[in-house]
């Protein structure tokens, strides 16, 4: 006989800890089943960002939800995040002022602690910045970022204390069906047999999805990180989007991360190496931060790494109940999970347990918008993050 789980989560991301964590509170007993180690995938190379701004209100509400956690980690769930407060900044282009104008309003409706600011305030909330080529930004005084590993093994930690056991180099190789429903997996390690499936395989979910005859478009998403060394007299400064530069960076300790959101390699096999970092890239990271940042040129550059994740066409997750009976969705996430993943994993285990979710409406995340051509754009749309 095959050992027997209330539900098996697949992938051990942060997303598949998150709702493995849920679901163990929720009274399950449930198996997590990895096909590499623990936040090895895009968890492990994700930048962190806790931040609420986006431009559609179903991820600014999960952000928002998440947040909660972020801010009050070891009351909410135990262990620690390594959340970090530094303010946050979304700096547009003159011609996006209006969309970040009313993505602010939208954000403000939800709760989210936001402003519109001015160039000179940005100028008084960090003095290095340069500031002479945009008009407005958005503000989160509240905001920053945390460490993505702490936060997945906190959840796994929590998890396991309440009866749930993770399975780590563990490929699954088959989904067993019987009558329309999931009834188990087939791995590398073994059978094991659930009534509930949850595919949080990241850059390969698309696969699982196959295995219970169901069609996932999603492709994958790879880029480059840089941290470089800040000279002593930039100090320190808030986590920041700038579209104006297509940039993302914030502090860690006397470092700073830097991300490029152009030209990232798209469409590259799941299971390919990661390969070595651009140098073009790094060269194209630090002009840039240079640009904004005053100072920064006097820096050096400390290291670099790569990551990878799964990327939906309209770069919006998929959270859904689809294919056979007991087979749930949670991936393509399109690198902006991290930040989500504490409302996710309790909005999924509403959806799998109480039929539907409440701390966030997630229903136009479903699965069938692309078959239908229904692809997510805000009202107040920047356009695609990932170019």
């Amino acid at each position: 006989m095959n050992p027997s789980y209330d539900a098996i989560v697949i992938g051990a991301g942060v997303i598949g800890a998150s709702i493995a964590h849920n679901l163990s509170r929720r009274g399950l007993k449930v198996l997590i089943l990895e096909r590499g180690a623990v936040a090895a995938g895009a968890t492990g190379a994700s930048s962190g960002l806790v931040r609420m701004h986006y431009d559609i209100e179903v991820d600014a509400a999960l952000a928002w939800q998440s947040f909660h956690f972020f801010r009050n980690w070891r009351e909410r769930v135990g262990g620690a995040c390594g959340f970090h407060r530094t303010g946050f900044l979304q700096i547009v282009p003159p011609d996006k002022n209006d969309q970040l104008r009313g993505n602010v309003e939208m954000q403000k409706r939800i709760g989210i602690l936001t402003e519109v600011v001015t160039a000179a305030d940005v100028k008084k909330l960090a003095p290095m910045f340069k500031t002479e080529d945009f008009e407005l930004a958005a503000y989160e005084p509240e905001s920053g970022y945390a460490d993505p590993v702490l936060t997945t093994n906190s959840f796994i930690a929590n998890a396991k204390a309440r009866g749930c056991v993770l399975m780590q180099d563990c490929e699954v190789t088959g989904v067993r069906l019987s009558g329309g429903r999931v009834t188990g997996v087939e791995s590398s390690r073994g059978a094991f047999d659930t009534p509930i499936l949850v595919n949080c395989a990241g850059t390969f979910a698309d696969r699982i999805g196959r295995m219970a005859g169901l069609h996932i478009p999603l492709t994958t998403w790879t880029h480059d990180v840089a941290f470089v060394k800040r000279p002593p007299n930039v100090g320190m400064h808030p986590t920041v989007i700038d579209d104006l530069l297509s940039m993302y960076f914030r502090p860690e300790g006397e470092l700073t991360l830097i991300g490029l959101e152009d030209n990232n390699r798209l469409g590259e096999a799941p299971e390919s190496d990661l390969g070595r970092v651009d140098p073009e890239f790094v060269m194209r990271a630090i002009d840039r931060i240079c640009e904004r940042v005053d100072g920064m040129d006097e820096g050096a550059l400390h290291s670099t790494h790569l990551g990878r994740d799964g990327l939906t066409p309209d770069q919006r997750a998929v959270m859904d109940k689809a294919g056979p009976d007991g087979f749930y969705v949670a991936c393509g996430f399109s690198g902006t999970g991290f930040k989500l993943a504490p409302a996710v994993g309790v909005c999924m285990s509403e959806l799998i347990l109480d039929g539907s979710a409440k701390l966030v409406d997630i229903a136009s995340l479903n699965l069938g918008r692309f078959a239908r051509g229904e692809l997510l754009h805000g009202e107040h749309s920047y356009g695609n993050i990932w170019k």
